[in-house]
């Protein structure tokens, strides 16, 4: 049987202290007590995002090895209510790159991450790279949302590179 997320993060919620030490071998390998802190902070219980900065954020990292401790950390941690968790993604981060950073992408054949660093491109030098690669008027509709928002650098330089092909 495969290690059960879920099943974890209701038994780090009852408080069982001794969860960690009933999985089996293979699910002791599987189970992180990163992921389920980053799952258990996913509650609106201020009382219990307290607690895991105060308990477990301090030593997480210092005690990464010592997985059966972080686990008892963070079940000494949650306030012993059934809770539903969701997933909060990181600060910064919409799960989807921007539009922005997708046609600079595209436009300079690079990655991703270099991408997002292009930030004196001003936004309408953005739009005639998104025209010039044939993107759709739907998509650049909702570029020039993004644009105009402020979700992109519409102030910049307008400084580009030369295109290669």
């Amino acid at each position: 049987m495969a290690f059960d997320l879920f099943e974890g993060l209701a038994q780090l919620s009852s408080r069982d202290l001794q969860w960690y030490d009933k999985l089996t071998p293979e699910d002791k390998k599987a189970a992180s007590p990163f992921v389920m802190s980053r799952w258990m902070t996913g509650t609106s219980d201020a009382a219990q995002l307290v607690r895991i900065n105060t308990f477990f954020n301090p030593y997480g990292f210092s005690l990464g090895q010592e997985k059966e401790l972080l686990f008892k950390l963070l079940a000494a941690a949650a306030t012993g209510k059934t809770r539903r968790y969701k997933w909060i993604k990181a600060p910064g981060t919409k799960g989807a790159t921007k539009l922005r950073t997708e046609v600079i992408r595209q436009y300079y054949d690079v990655s991703t991450r270099e991408a997002a660093e292009y930030t004196t491109i001003s936004g309408d030098d953005i739009m005639e790279m998104a025209e010039e690669l044939g993107w759709e008027k739907d998509e650049l509709t909702k570029l020039k949302k993004e644009v105009a928002d402020g979700s992109g650098n519409s102030e910049g330089t307008g400084k580009r590179k030369a295109k290669s092909n």
